[in-house]
């Protein structure tokens, strides 16, 4: 069963050039609607399966570089017939359809990454309900605000676009992270102020530990969670990781703690924000590039499509963490 309509639309010479990308193709796949005089455009429509979409969609763009006026859709289909008999093609399509289109995956975390006020709004309310879960010592309601933060976004939108070494989403990413961060510390912080005093005396607000690889093993693995669901299209599981990477209890923390004066707690709250940040990027980062997520062109005058980006920001993660962990478990980081 085809599971990804391709449409096309340019002039009639630029649906030309689509349709010698698609010779390969077999010609039940695609097909050419008749031009349209009065708008001078032609449609072309291609079926595929998703484990054929990105290499159809390469050629297409290729194809097409430098040209204006054509536009490209992947739309996915609920159900097709006849459905595909042949059982080797159908074992080799399944292998592959774990990945989405690279165009597809982008969409997803450019939609979760863009600074709006609604973006902000729940940051801080997620934050919020975080603090007030944290100060009376309520599991459930830090839970609760875990699932509504929106900041696990941003995350995975700065290790896609470290994979695909685009200097503009790692951009937007990173202030649309920096904002949430802000504005829940802003939070916790005005809690912590209003509401000062000693807190419950849970694991919760418990930062006494020093930082070791058991600090970083969830966070690791709740990266590699939500870059297999996203990179599969299963954004709807990302909740549970939402849960799991247990990003925002210490921020909120952090924020509580700063304003209640207690600097040396509050240091140590943030430092477990920063390592669950640097473990869920860097574990993102290895799964996109595991799964062979990748720029169209590797190698280019453009240095965002360089592989070099993605392997260095990634070898530069890997080494910030490894110093920050040896040094805390040597005891070189006072307090740590």
């Amino acid at each position: 069963m085809a599971d990804r309509l391709i449409q096309v639309i340019g002039t009639v010479e630029q649906i030309d050039t689509v349709a010698g990308c698609l010779e390969d193709l077999p010609p039940d796949q695609w097909w050419r609607l008749p031009y349209d005089e009065d708008e001078g455009r032609q449609t072309l429509y291609v079926a595929l399966f998703k484990a054929d979409a990105q290499e159809v969609m390469d050629a297409i763009s290729e194809g097409l570089e430098g040209q204006e006026g054509w536009r490209l859709f992947s739309l996915p289909t609920e159900a097709s017939l006849p459905e595909l008999d042949d059982e080797e093609e159908e074992n080799r399509r399944a292998q592959k359809e774990t990945v989405n289109a690279r165009e597809e995956i982008y969409r997803e975390v450019r939609q979760g990454t863009a600074l709006t006020p609604d973006y902000l709004v729940m940051t801080g309310l997620a934050a919020l309900v975080a603090a007030i879960g944290l100060s009376q010592g309520q599991v459930a309601v830090v839970i609760g605000a875990m699932v509504i933060a929106p900041l696990l976004g941003p995350i995975m939108a700065f290790a896609f676009g470290t994979a695909l070494g685009n200097f503009s989403l790692l951009g937007v990413a990173t202030r649309a992270l920096g904002a949430g961060l802000g504005v829940a510390v802003v939070v916790g912080v005005a809690l912590g102020l209003v509401m000062p005093g000693s807190y419950p005396d849970t694991s919760m607000m418990d930062f006494s530990g020093a930082l070791s690889l058991r600090t970083v093993a969830l966070p690791l693995a709740g990266g590699a969670a939500a870059a297999l669901m996203l990179s599969g299209g299963q954004t709807t599981g990302l909740v549970g990781v939402m849960v799991a990477a247990a990003l925002l209890p210490p921020l909120a923390a952090f924020g509580l703690l700063l304003g209640a004066g207690d600097i040396p707690n509050a240091l140590k709250a943030l430092a477990t924000v920063v390592t669950n940040i640097v473990a869920i990027n860097l574990a993102a980062q290895v799964v996109f590039l595991a799964k062979g997520i990748r720029p169209r062109r590797w190698e280019g005058s453009d240095h965002r499509t360089s592989v070099r980006v993605a392997l260095g920001a990634s070898a530069g993660l890997v080494a910030l963490m490894a110093l920050a962990l040896w040094l805390a478990g040597h005891g070189y980081v006072p307090g740590l």
